[in-house]
């Protein structure tokens, strides 16, 4: 039985605050707990702030870090784990 998922999806910044991310999230959850899913996994560049700060909100904890793995305008990021039980 598979019991995890990992989520991915993106939302153009002019396109946020508008309750899209809420309503994808929502759609992808149901849909994971239709197909046996427990945990959903997502990954985050730590540049990206909105994010993050969206998936704490909604459940997800940190569960892990890859630090300074990538560059992105002169800038260093880790990529950050997040997960949540469904």
């Amino acid at each position: 039985m598979r019991r995890t998922g990992e989520i991915t999806y993106f939302i153009l910044p002019e396109f946020t605050g508008r309750g899209i991310g809420v309503e994808l999230l929502g759609r992808l959850t149901e849909e994971a707990k239709a197909r046996g899913i427990d945990t959903l996994l997502g990954s985050i560049s730590s540049l990206n702030e909105g994010s993050l700060r969206f998936h704490l909100r909604h459940g997800f904890v940190e569960c892990g870090r890859f630090r300074r793995i990538g560059r992105k305008q002169g800038r260093d990021f880790d990529v950050i784990w997040v997960q949540k039980f469904i």
